[in-house]
C-alpha cells in the first residue's frame, strides 16, 4: 500500500489507510537510511486512516523508493 506525505506540514506527516504500511515505512527508513526520529503510528482523527510524524529531515526520494517497492 502506498503512503502519502504532507511535506508542507511541520512536522512532516506520513499517511496511509493501512497501519502496517506505515510500520513498514518506518522500518524501511530506519534500516535503509538511518532515520530514527519519528512518532508512533496512530489513528488519523482528521482524515481517517493512520498517520505518523517525522521529526528529522527525510529526502522525498526515500519515500518514492519505498512506494515503488510495494508495486
Amino acid at each position: 500500500m502506498t503512503v502519502k506525505v504532507n511535506w508542507d506540514r511541520n512536522p512532516v506527516s506520513v499517511h496511509s489507510e493501512d497501519s502496517a504500511a506505515l510500520n513498514h515505512c518506518i522500518n524501511y527508513l530506519r534500516n535503509r537510511h538511518g532515520l530514527r526520529k519519528h512518532s508512533v503510528v496512530m489513528p488519523d482523527r482528521v482524515e481517517g486512516g493512520y498517520i505518523f510524524f517525522l521529526y528529522e529531515a527525510c529526502d522525498p526520494l526515500w519515500i518514492t523508493e519505498f512506494n515503488k517497492r510495494g508495486e
